[in-house]
């Protein structure tokens, strides 16, 4: 991957900055020599790493630890793609507690809040929430046909994330690197955020197992042995889950 020192418009790259670094320490911050990595999609921070290192050995220790994070490149911008959606997903539950108090007072709807709705519907959700005849078309029926989608959407891009990983076994993330901050928030580790969505990912493929494979034989007619052939699932699931 790339290593410089400018921005650019588009692409995987990294900048790197050699010379005093910061980090915080309790109330405070201490300082030392050191080097500062960005990696970068465009103009867009992924993930950032700063390192203690003397100035005769930043260049050679930047351009290691460039090259172990480089495999992890596309899957960090998926990442990003996640935490985008996440983000929409935390705004709707503001919108979602508003919309239910009006739905349940039979108060009228804030109108920040509807024009909000409104702004982030498509306008098939837009038709359906009408047609709903609820008390505000625009609250919560409209609401959680948002959410739906944007709740799909996640999944779709954990099913991304998940397909650009590498191989978790011989690929390790250095513990110095970190997410951008996000709501003020600093210093919380790429590894582990990337491992929470990892393992959420499996998890929402793993549950796709037992309606892919009734799919499979039933509407597919692939036959039971084709299943097992593919998936290596015992023959025992596969019949608990295909009664005769």
């Amino acid at each position: 991957m790339d290593i410089t020192t400018d921005t650019r418009e588009t692409g995987l790259y990294v900048i790197q900055a050699i010379g005093m670094q910061q980090w915080p320490e309790g109330d405070g911050a201490w300082k030392a020599h050191g080097v500062r990595l960005d990696l970068m999609d465009g103009r867009t921070l992924l993930t950032r790493c700063k390192l203690e290192v003397v100035q005769a050995e930043a260049e050679e220790r930047a351009s290691a630890v460039v090259e172990q994070i480089t495999p992890w490149a596309e899957a960090l911008r998926r990442l990003a793609a996640v935490a985008e959606v996440r983000s929409w997903l935390a705004r709707m539950v503001s919108w979602m507690t508003s919309a239910e108090e009006a739905e349940t007072h039979r108060w009228p709807l804030e109108d920040y809040v509807r024009e909000d709705l409104i702004a982030n519907a498509t306008q098939e959700e837009i038709e359906q929430a009408k047609a709903s005849q609820a008390h505000e078309w625009a609250g919560m029926p409209l609401a959680k046909l948002i959410a739906a989608r944007w709740r799909g959407e996640l999944a779709a891009r954990h099913r991304a994330l998940l397909a650009a990983a590498p191989d978790v076994a011989t690929h390790p993330i250095h513990p110095a690197w970190e997410q951008p901050a996000l709501y003020g928030v600093t210093g919380v580790s790429t590894a582990q955020t990337m491992a929470r969505e990892l393992l959420t990912a499996w998890a929402e493929v793993r549950d796709m197992r037992d309606p892919l494979i009734t799919w499979a034989v039933k509407e597919a007619e692939l036959t039971r042995t084709q299943v097992q052939q593919i998936t290596s699932v015992s023959r025992s699931t596969i019949n608990r889950l295909l009664p005769e």
